[in-house]
């Protein structure tokens, strides 16, 4: 009874002693969130050419594809949601852009002829970013960073501001 009894209060006071916690003695990057992606690596010299070229990227250390997926990959017409909307604007107003060039790609862009403006709106051409980065992994949306080395970092799915900043700052380093 005695070495029951004993294994219950240890139990207990091992139990009370693990489970108290000081929120204030936590690190700041302990209490950070890990930022995750699907995909990094680096684009060979012909598939960074081939961005450059048509997808009007210039002297911007970093370009910011925000990618919309097929609509065969999504559950609603995620092409109905406007690059030029005031969410987008806001979205990004919170994100450092300096020295990025943003714009918005879609995988069926020639069924929407009308927002393709070549300039921030874009089709896939070729299927191009399809075919070698999203149809890894399909999703309603995506983001691509890359800078003008060719590294880059992609995610599919939902992005928040906070994961945008962090793939810029990485891949700026």
């Amino acid at each position: 009874m005695k070495k029951i009894l004993l294994q219950i209060f240890i139990g207990i006071l091992i139990f009370s002693c693990s489970s108290t916690k000081n929120e204030d003695n936590l690190s700041v990057e302990s209490k950070e969130k890990v930022i995750s992606y699907d995909y990094a690596g680096k684009v060979d010299s012909n598939q960074l050419s081939f961005i450059k070229t048509n997808y009007n990227w210039n002297t911007e250390r970093v370009l910011i594809i925000n990618y919309k997926q097929p609509l065969s990959s999504c559950h609603f017409d995620n092409h109905k949601i406007s690059a030029e909307s005031t969410w987008w604007k806001k979205f990004y107003s919170k994100i450092d852009t300096e020295n990025c060039a943003n714009i918005h790609v879609l995988a069926n862009g020639e069924e929407k002829n009308k927002n393709i403006d070549n300039k921030y709106i874009f089709d896939d051409k070729n299927g191009f970013l399809l075919l070698n980065f999203f149809k890894r992994k399909t999703s309603c949306f995506g983001i691509f960073v890359v800078n003008n080395e060719g590294y880059y970092i992609q995610f599919n799915g939902h992005y928040s501001e906070r994961q945008v900043s962090k793939y810029i700052e990485n891949i700026k380093q």
